[in-house]
C-alpha cells in the first residue's frame, strides 16, 4: 500500500474536543495570530521552562492556560509547585490545564495537590470535567492508598458520564504503572458487564483488563467479562479489549466464550484479537478453531491466523503448516510466508530433512519472486528461524536495493546471534558462525546505513557470543569512525545504538541520549496559509484519507506536516509498517522507519485523548 500524495484543502472539519464556548466565556482565546499566544507556543517548543513559569500568574487567563498546559509536554518536576498553584485558579479551564499537566509530569509530589483540588462538594455537577481530569492525573502519579479510595467510590451514577470515565481512566493509568488492587480490578469488571455504564467508561475499563500485566481474571470474573462482551454488541472497540482480557484468563468460561464467538464475530478487528487471545489455551483444541481463518478473505484475519502458529505451533505440526499453502496457492503472500516460517521454525533437519529443506527452498524462491520489499523482508525473517541460513540472509539481504530489506537482513542476523541455544545449534561450527556474524555486523556498521547500524550494534551485544573478547584498539576505532560520520539529529537512533555498543565494549556506563540543540522553530508563516479548520487529504491506492488538523494543540507538528505535504515530500512514500489493531506507519524516506530529515520537532501534548482509531502523530 502506498501513500500517493498529500493534498492540503480548506474543507471544514470538527474543532478539537475540549475547545468549547466555555473557553471563550472564560476569556481564553487561543488565537494563533496573537503574538503573545505564539510566544507561549514558542516557549514550549524551545523548552524555556523559566519563561513559561513567569506566565503562570499572568492576568490573562489565556496565557496562564497555555503556560500550565505546556508542562504536559515538558514534564519538569521543578515546576510542580507553581503549576499546582493554578489548581485553585478562578477559571476552570486553567485549573483543568494545570491538573492535566501535573498528571503528565507524573511524580509522587503531584498527588497531594491534585487530591486536595478535587471538588467533592459539587451538588450541581458543575465541575465534573475538572474532577475527571484530576482523577486521571492521580492515576498517573498516585499511591495505592489513592487507588483504593478511587476504586471504592459508590456515589457515581450511570448519568455521571465524565466522573465514571475519569474514574476508569485513573484505574487504567494505575494499571499501566503495574499498580493493581483486587478491588479496582473487580470494579472494572463490574463496569464492563453493566450496560448502564456509559461506553467511554466501559472502554477504559476494558482496556485496563486487557493491558494491565498483572490482571489475570479468575473463572467467576471471566463469566462477567464474557457477559460484558455480549452486551457490547454495538461497541466493537469494547469487544476488542474484552477479547484480549479473556485471553489472559486460562479458565473454562473464558475459553467457552472465545470459542463460541470466533466464528460469529463480524468485525475483523475483534476477530483478530480473538485469534490472538486463544494462545493461552490447549493447542489441539485451538488449532481446529484457528486454522479455517488462514484462508479468510480479510488479509488481517488471514495473517493473524498464520502468525498464531509462528508463536504457538508445535513440532508435531511442523509438516502441516506449509502444506496449507500448497492447497491454497492464491492466498496472500504475507500469509504464505508466515506459514512457511512456522514450519521452518519447527521442522527438524534430523527427523524431517526433506520437508525442512523444501520449506527453506520455497522461502528462498518467494524472496526471489517478491516484487514487494516488505515481502522480501518477511522472507529473511522466516529464514532466520533456522540459523544455518545466516550466509544466504547476508548475501542476499545486504545487497538488496531497498533499505527495508537491508535492515531486515541485519535484524534477522541479530536474532540468530541472540539465540539462547546458539552453541547447541551450530555445534563444532559455533566459533566460525560467531566470527562470521561479527564481521557481518561490522560490515553493516562501516557501510553507514542507519537501519543496519541499529540492528548490528545490538547484535554485537549478544550476551552468549561475548564479542568483548574481540575488542582491541583497531576494532573499536572502526566503530568510533562510523559513529563520527553520523549526523545529528537526523541519525539519532543509529547514533544512540552505536554509542551504547561502544560503551559496552569499553565497559563504561550506558551513555545518555545526546542533547539535540533546539532547531526547526514553528513555521508561523506556513500556518498563515491555512485556517484553524483546514484539512489534509492523503490520496492512497485504496482511496482518500481526510485528516482533521489540531493546530491549537500541536502547531509545530501541523506546520511541519503542511510544509512537507506542499513540498511533495510524502508523494510515493510507503506505509512501511502495519500492525493490525495497533498502528500504521508511513512517510519514512527510507521505507523502513529509520529515515529522517536533518531537523527534529518537539513533543506537543494537548487536551485531546488519542484513544480511538484514526489519530495521526509525527515522530518527534
Amino acid at each position: 500500500c502506498f501513500c500517493r500524495s498529500l493534498v492540503c484543502s480548506l474543507l471544514f472539519a470538527c474543532t478539537p474536543p475540549e475547545l468549547s464556548e466555555k473557553n471563550a466565556a472564560a476569556g481564553i482565546n487561543l488565537d494563533l495570530q496573537n503574538p503573545l499566544v505564539r510566544k507561549l507556543y514558542d516557549f514550549r517548543d524551545e523548552r524555556k521552562v523559566d519563561s513559561l513559569l513567569n506566565y503562570l500568574d499572568d492576568a490573562d487567563p489565556t496565557l496562564r492556560y497555555l503556560a500550565a498546559l505546556s508542562f504536559a509536554s515538558i514534564p519538569d518536576s521543578g515546576a510542580i509547585s507553581q503549576v499546582a498553584g493554578l489548581l485553585g485558579d478562578e477559571v476552570e479551564d486553567v485549573r483543568i490545564a494545570a491538573a492535566f499537566a501535573l498528571g503528565q509530569i507524573g511524580k509522587a509530589a503531584c498527588e497531594k495537590p491534585l487530591i486536595d483540588a478535587f471538588m467533592a462538594d459539587d451538588p450541581m455537577s458543575e465541575h465534573q470535567r475538572f474532577n475527571a481530569i484530576v482523577l486521571e492525573a492521580v492515576g498517573k502519579c498516585g499511591s495505592l492508598a489513592s487507588l483504593r479510595n478511587i476504586a471504592t467510590v459508590t456515589t457515581y451514577k450511570p448519568a455521571d458520564t465524565l466522573l465514571l470515565e475519569g474514574q476508569c481512566r485513573a484505574v487504567y493509568r494505575y494499571g499501566l504503572r503495574d499498580s493493581i488492587l483486587p478491588v479496582a480490578t473487580q470494579l472494572m469488571i463490574s463496569y464492563v458487564a453493566n450496560e448502564r455504564i456509559p461506553v467511554p467508561a466501559r472502554l477504559m475499563a476494558a482496556h485496563y483488563l486487557a493491558r494491565s500485566k498483572n490482571v489475570r481474571p479468575d473463572s467467576a470474573q471471566a463469566k462477567e467479562i464474557a457477559a460484558g462482551f455480549v452486551r457490547a454488541r454495538n461497541s466493537p472497540e469494547v469487544r476488542m479489549a474484552l477479547a484480549t482480557a479473556l485471553g489472559k484468563s486460562q479458565t473454562e468460561p473464558a475459553f467457552a466464550m472465545l470459542s463460541k464467538v470466533i466464528a460469529s464475530e463480524q468485525d475483523w478487528r475483534v476477530k483478530c484479537n480473538i485469534i490472538n487471545a486463544l494462545s493461552i489455551f490447549e493447542y489441539d483444541t485451538v488449532r481446529a478453531l484457528v486454522t479455517p481463518f488462514i484462508t479468510h478473505k480479510n488479509q488481517h484475519i488471514s495473517l493473524a491466523a498464520a502468525e498464531f502458529f509462528i508463536r504457538n505451533g508445535q513440532v508435531k505440526d511442523g509438516d502441516y503448516y506449509w502444506r496449507i499453502t500448497r492447497d491454497h496457492p492464491d492466498m496472500p503472500m504475507a500469509t504464505q510466508i508466515a506459514l512457511f516460517r512456522a514450519s521452518n521454525k519447527l521442522l527438524s533437519v534430523r527427523n524431517q530433512p526433506e520437508s525442512k529443506f523444501y520449506v527453506i527452498d520455497r522461502i528462498k524462491a518467494l524472496y526471489q519472486q517478491a516484487g514487494n520489499p516488505y515481502d522480501r523482508a518477511a522472507c529473511l525473517n522466516a529464514l532466520a528461524e533456522f540459523g544455518w541460513n545466516y550466509r544466504w540472509i547476508h548475501d542476499k539481504g545486504y545487497t538488496d536495493p531497498h533499505p527495508a530489506v537491508k535492515t531486515a537482513a541485519t535484524e534477522a542476523l541479530k536474532s540468530i546471534a541472540e539465540l539462547s541455544n546458539f552453541y547447541s545449534i551450530f555445534g563444532e561450527n559455533a566459533r566460525t558462525v560467531r566470527r562470521d556474524l561479527y564481521y557481518y555486523f561490522r560490515e553493516a556498521i562501516a557501510g553507514g546505513d542507519v537501519g543496519m547500524i541499529v540492528a548490528s550494534s545490538e547484535g554485537l551485544q549478544a550476551e552468549a557470543l561475548n564479542y568483548k573478547s574481540y575488542r582491541d584498539t583497531a576494532r573499536i576505532g572502526i566503530l568510533k569512525e562510523s559513529l563520527a560520520k553520523l549526523k545529528l539529529p537526523r541519525d539519532v537512533e543509529a547514533y544512540m545504538a552505536l554509542d551504547k555498543t561502544l560503551a559496552f565494549f569499553e565497559e563504561r556506563p550506558a551513555p545518555l541520549k545526546p542533547v539535540i540543540p533546539n532547531n526547526h522553530p514553528i513555521d508561523w508563516e506556513e500556518m498563515k496559509k491555512f485556517s484553524a479548520r483546514s484539512t489534509v487529504t492523503i490520496a492512497t491506492g485504496k482511496g482518500p484519507i481526510v485528516l482533521e488538523l489540531y493546530p491549537l494543540w500541536a502547531p509545530g507538528s501541523v506546520a511541519n506536516l503542511l510544509r512537507l505535504a506542499n513540498s511533495g515530500f510524502f508523494n510515493g512514500k510507503n506505509f512501511h509498517r502495519v500492525v493490525s489493531n495497533h498502528v500504521i506507519q508511513g512517510g519514512c524516506p527510507r521505507g523502513d522507519g529509520y529515515g529522517a530529515l536533518d531537523y527534529s520537532i518537539r513533543t506537543e501534548i494537548g487536551l485531546v485523548w488519542l484513544d480511538g482509531a484514526g489519530y495521526l502523530g509525527m515522530a518527534s
